[in-house]
């Protein structure tokens, strides 16, 4: 149950030793920039289609009972009196 037996424990910094999927603890990917800006921006091509969409498509029934941010934009809504 102890153990016992040399594991190769020999001291010093084990993270040098260390794989895992997104690079270890020192991970400096090429080019990082690059693609962060390259993903966000399709990020946002996809999400902005798809926001556009929703509030074109939105409607309410009822009027609320306080204000809701997409009646800013919204065109369905009508007056926003309340």
């Amino acid at each position: 149950m102890g153990g016992g037996g040399d594991h190769g424990h020999h001291g010093g910094d084990f993270r040098t030793k260390v794989w895992s999927m997104p690079g270890g603890p020192y991970c400096r990917p090429k080019h990082w920039k690059r693609n962060t800006a390259i993903a966000m921006a399709g990020v946002f091509l996809i999400c902005i289609p798809i926001a556009m969409k929703s509030a074109e498509l939105e409607q309410r029934p009822h009027h609320p009972v306080r204000p809701i941010p997409s009646q800013l934009w919204c065109k369905n809504f009508g007056k926003k009196e309340y």
